[in-house]
Formats: structure tokens, C-alpha cells, sequence
């Protein structure tokens, strides 16, 4: 096991959080419950080059028939974000938020790990309704939906707790 990898288990450990080790892999797999879904997660070391790769998945595939909207929505969000992307795999409909990290030799530092994975279980939560939204309506439908419009919808947000 290498030393990056043996940090990953860690920051697992660290923040109490349920995992599964891929037998054979530099592999950690893990299910978050979020606020409006139940996010699916994989996290996996590439320790020759130092890297981290953390993909989060949506809970539902997105049909073919829908995968040009939800395309749109995939690139829209992208180009509002700082640090991951979503992906859409054009084949099965599944939909995914990826960030990772390159960590210099020995300096595995966990707090990143874990903000890794909190970026994509928090990326993958908040555009679930959304995609969701979209995945509901029919093909009629989805030839009146405008997405920025629905990006612009509030109200599948959750609700943000007041601080007294």
C-alpha cells in the first residue's frame, strides 16, 4: 500500500466515515447521505504520479432520450465551477462529479483528502434535483425545457439552516 493511499484510509477514518477497500486496487468506495440524495463514491490513488481521483455518482442514470439536456445542464454547472466537472457517460446515461489532487512525494495532506470527497458528494447532491427535473419529463417536454431557467430555480436547493 503506498504512503498516499495509506492517507486516503485515513482521512476516511478521521471523519468517521463508512468505506469499503477495493481488494486488488488503490480503491475506496463509500455511500454518503446527503442532503436531497444518496451519493455513491469512489475514491482512488494513482501513486506514481501522486494523484487522488474522486468521482461521485448520481443515484439514477439519465435516459438517452434526455441526455442532450442533461448534457446542457452538466456544462453549464462545469462552467461555473473552480475546481471538478461533471461528466456524462453518452453510452449507460451515467452521470458523475470528478476532482482530484496531485499531492508532492510525502506531503499527504489529509485535510485536502477530505475536502475532496466533501466537494463531491456536496457537487453531486446539488445537481441531483435538477437532473432529476429533467429525467421526469417526457420527450414532449423536454423540447419547451429551458435549462438555464431551471439552473435559475431556487426552490431545489435545500434549505440553509439559520444561525442564531
Amino acid at each position: 500500500m503506498s504512503a498516499l493511499h495509506a492517507a486516503v484510509l485515513t482521512a476516511f477514518k478521521n471523519m468517521g466515515w463508512q468505506f469499503r477497500v477495493v481488494e486488488g486496487f488503490e480503491v475506496v468506495e463509500s455511500w454518503f447521505e446527503a442532503h436531497q440524495t444518496k451519493v455513491f463514491l469512489h475514491a482512488q490513488t494513482h501513486a506514481e504520479a501522486g494523484i487522488v481521483s474522486v468521482v461521485s455518482h448520481a443515484s439514477f442514470n439519465a435516459p438517452k432520450t434526455h441526455l442532450k439536456a442533461v448534457s446542457e445542464l452538466l456544462m453549464r454547472n462545469n462552467k461555473e465551477l473552480n475546481l471538478g466537472n461533471f461528466e456524462a457517460d453518452w453510452d449507460s446515461g451515467q452521470v458523475v462529479f470528478r476532482i482530484a489532487s496531485v499531492f508532492p512525494a510525502n506531503r499527504h495532506d489529509e485535510r485536502i483528502l477530505a475536502s475532496l470527497i466533501h466537494t463531491a458528494v456536496a457537487e453531486m447532491d446539488r445537481l441531483t434535483p435538477y437532473l432529476a427535473e429533467i429525467c421526469r419529463l417526457g420527450t414532449g417536454e423536454l423540447l419547451l425545457l429551458s435549462v438555464p431557467e431551471l439552473m435559475a430555480r431556487e426552490d431545489l436547493l435545500p434549505d440553509v439552516p439559520q444561525v442564531t
